[in-house]
């Protein structure tokens, strides 16, 4: 008899609770998949309703129902309920994650190829391609992945290493498929296949070791520590420190702790948060286990100064002299190269640099992992110049700290960049010319609307187009015509064509040109 699998299962449910048929694109947008995952799996939906004597109606662009009475459907809804005709079969990308989980998360030696083949209740073939997936995974990262006959499968890597791939292994940033982990302010850290545990075994394995993960306790001491330093995380750094502490404070109590050089050690017991840290290990050590050491307590602290915040924090400048010369070194080289001397009172620019750079640059100093994506939204290509600074940026923070920023750390500069040109801009317009030929009172009115959507325009100048010429052009940072130019003021000066009555689509161009 044909059994049906955890994603059909899904399928079915949909299907049963809703009145009316569902597309594939309906059926996928609900459960994260893709339209053709959807159609496959439909395939196997219908032959297992065709066992229990229901039709699957399918409808050439309506979508797809059940033709089944109430009694019926009733009756479905407890069979799927039933684990006996469930049979969870994992994506690649799915088993890849799970089996990498045990790999690393693993503490008493090697995994035997057979112990493997048996939690995944895979082929020998199955799991040795699997493993090789891995083993390139973990090479990006410099791991070792330890393979050899009578001996097992183990991952050779320091605790430091070993904790940041974890992390980013829930994250999803690897290159499987199917994340089996979410990370949530309402739910914490959250096993996609939870509800699957009792149907194969690498599952509940997985779901112990997550299980041991208390993220939601550990928001609490993200908070306490924002409380004592006077400063608050971005959001997304707070998920991000929730989990790094979640797995140090596991890790701790499976026996294995960090291993912190001396100079770094001595420097981080100066400052404030060394205290709050040490709190802080407290309050995660209350499970019977491991014992925390300097190394552990250490890790605490750097995860902490190397979260982005989202304010600037007391004595952040006044730590170190070093990070204020450099601060003030960026914003002259801003403020040259945009040609915007008011910049050097941006304190939002200011502010949002400190906030960046120095915690940019202890994620590399303590070779921490912090996840990219969050960072890699870059500017499009029509802001050349911005990324082009963001990297002349990072060329003066090397040379100032010996420190290459990644390029997903570079974004965020550019995107300050254009921040503070966009606060500046307005200010800069200092004079705009409108080009109206169609009488006074069209020109007053197009005056008027400017006006009232634009305050921070600086003098508007109606000029006729007979008296348009290129000394009064120069004279000018934009030029708001109602009709066309020639092409030797297109070409030269920076001119927009906008309908007298100044409508939506001329105020998204003139607000597109200000950013």
């Amino acid at each position: 008899m044909v059994s049906l699998t955890t994603r059909q299962r899904d399928i079915l449910r949909i299907l049963l609770n809703s009145s009316s048929p569902l597309g594939a694109a309906d059926i996928a947008s609900q459960m994260s998949l893709s339209p053709r995952q959807v159609t496959y799996s439909l395939v196997g939906v219908k032959g297992w309703l065709a066992q229990q004597n229901i039709s699957l109606k399918a409808t050439p662009g309506v979508g797809v129902e059940l033709e089944c009475s109430p009694e019926q459907s009733h009756a479905l809804q407890h069979e799927i309920s039933s684990r006996s005709s469930m049979q969870l079969i994992l994506s690649a990308g799915q088993r890849q994650q799970l089996l990498s989980l045990l790999l690393l998360a693993h503490n008493n030696g090697p995994l035997h190829l057979q112990q493997l083949q048996q939690l995944a209740q895979l082929s020998r073939a199955t799991i040795l391609k699997d493993l090789d997936e891995i083993e390139v995974w973990l090479a990006a990262w410099g791991i070792t992945l330890v393979r050899k006959p009578n001996f097992g499968v183990v991952v050779d890597a320091g605790e430091n290493k070993l904790q940041q791939i974890l992390a980013a292994l829930i994250w999803a940033e690897t290159p499987f498929s199917d994340p089996i982990a979410e990370m949530s302010y309402a739910q914490g850290l959250t096993f996609t296949l939870a509800a699957d545990i009792d149907l194969l075994p690498i599952v509940a394995e997985a779901s112990k070791i997550l299980n041991k993960w208390n993220t939601q306790r550990v928001v609490g001491q993200v908070a306490y520590a924002e409380e004592q330093l006077g400063g608050r995380f971005t959001d997304d750094a707070v998920l991000h420190l929730s989990l790094a502490l979640a797995i140090l404070a596991y890790r701790v109590q499976s026996g294995r702790h960090l291993e912190v050089d001396e100079s770094s050690l001595a420097w981080l017991k100066t400052l404030p948060v060394w205290m709050v840290a040490k709190t802080i290990s407290k309050r995660l050590g209350w499970h019977p286990g491991g014992k925390w050491q300097p190394g552990d307590i250490a890790g605490i602290a750097m995860q902490i100064l190397a979260a982005p915040r989202s304010e600037i924090w007391p004595g952040d400048l006044e730590r170190n002299q070093a990070d204020a010369e450099l601060i003030n070194r960026l914003i002259e080289h801003i403020c040259e190269a945009f040609d915007l001397p008011d910049l050097r009172e941006d304190r939002t620019l200011r502010d949002g640099l400190l906030n960046h750079v120095i915690p940019a640059c202890l994620r590399q100093r303590f070779e921490l992992w912090f996840p990219s994506r969050l960072n890699a939204s870059g500017l499009p290509e029509q802001y050349e110049f911005e990324n082009k600074v963001a990297g002349d940026l990072a060329g003066l923070i090397k040379g100032h700290t010996r420190i290459a920023l990644p390029a997903s750390e570079v974004n965020n500069l550019a995107a300050l960049l254009r921040a503070a040109f966009i606060r500046a801009r307005p200010h800069h317009l200092r004079r705009v010319i409108v080009v109206c030929p169609s009488g006074m009172a069209t020109a007053q009115l197009l005056v008027a609307r400017l006006e009232a959507r634009f305050p921070h325009f600086g003098k508007l100048k109606v000029v006729s187009l007979r008296e348009l010429n290129a000394e009064i052009a120069f004279t000018a940072d934009l030029i708001l015509t109602t009709v066309p130019l020639p092409k030797s003021f297109t070409e030269n000066f920076t001119v927009l064509q906008v309908h007298p009555l100044l409508l939506p689509q001329d105020i998204d161009a003139i607000t597109q040109f200000l950013r």
